[in-house]
């Protein structure tokens, strides 16, 4: 009989919420199985509530998102501003002197907002230092509603800063709860793998259950078992490939 080994978290949400759904009959089948299953709810419910980042998803993720989409959009109205008068005929030289200023401090390459959250966040913190220098250029520009491109640059610089914030706060979140989550992953692996030996055992001494019942109620998690298995051979040869070619 084959035993669970290699399952991560992200498996066994996927596993146990197809236990529970749709292998819940088969599972009561037996008297043994059924005296699980709190024991495999309160598992479920364990694994549900850790954070995403430990069940296949990221912490704080929308939130980075939403903040990464003000930064850059900012960041855009900065450089498209200044670009107007960089190619607008006959501007006024001081104020093309400024937008090249600006440009050059806080927005030199619209590329820059390609850049991943941790380098935006390092750069708002590095221009930040140049605000007081350019808020008389900035100033020189209005935007819509009695505003100016100060006002721009300021909201540029602290969506930058918040991704710093949220990087941090996505650090800790990972940090604190990975222990606990490493301990609840091998606990619940073994609370399936004892549930599995009961229920052989009710198989072997019960004719009326069916002789497949283990594979009606571990076929799901065989599959994710396999499939991990095959993920972390290639993940190792991946990595022996790569140290392989750093060392030639």
């Amino acid at each position: 009989m084959r035993r669970l080994r290699l399952l991560n978290l992200s498996d066994l949400k996927l596993g146990l919420d197809d236990l529970f759904t749709q292998r819940l009959p088969a599972l009561t089948l037996s008297s043994l199985g059924k005296g699980y299953v709190p024991s495999l709810k309160l598992k479920k419910e364990l694994v549900d509530d850790l954070p995403p980042a430990l069940t296949g998803g990221r912490p704080l993720a929308e939130e980075l998102d939403e903040t990464d989409r003000a930064h850059d959009g900012f960041g855009a109205a900065l450089y498209y501003t200044t670009e107007v008068y960089l190619r607008l005929p006959g501007a006024d030289p001081a104020l093309v002197a400024a937008a090249k200023r600006i440009r050059a401090a806080f927005i030199p390459e619209l590329e820059d907002l390609r850049d991943s959250y941790a380098d935006e966040a390092a750069a708002a913190v590095r221009r930040k230092d140049d605000l007081p220098a350019l808020e008389a250029d900035l100033k020189l520009f209005p935007t819509a509603k009695g505003g100016t491109l100060h006002d721009w640059a300021i909201a540029y610089l602290a969506a930058g800063e918040k991704l710093s914030t949220l990087l941090s706060k996505r650090a800790d979140v990972e940090t604190d709860g990975r222990k606990h989550a490493s301990k609840l992953r091998s606990e619940t692996v073994a609370l399936l793998n004892r549930v599995r030996n009961a229920i052989a055992d009710d198989v072997a001494t019960m004719p009326e259950l069916p002789r497949d019942l283990d594979a009606q109620i571990f076929g799901y998690l065989d599959e994710l078992e396999q499939r991990r298995e095959v993920a972390n051979r290639a993940a190792k040869a991946a990595k022996e490939k790569k140290d392989a070619a750093a060392i030639g």
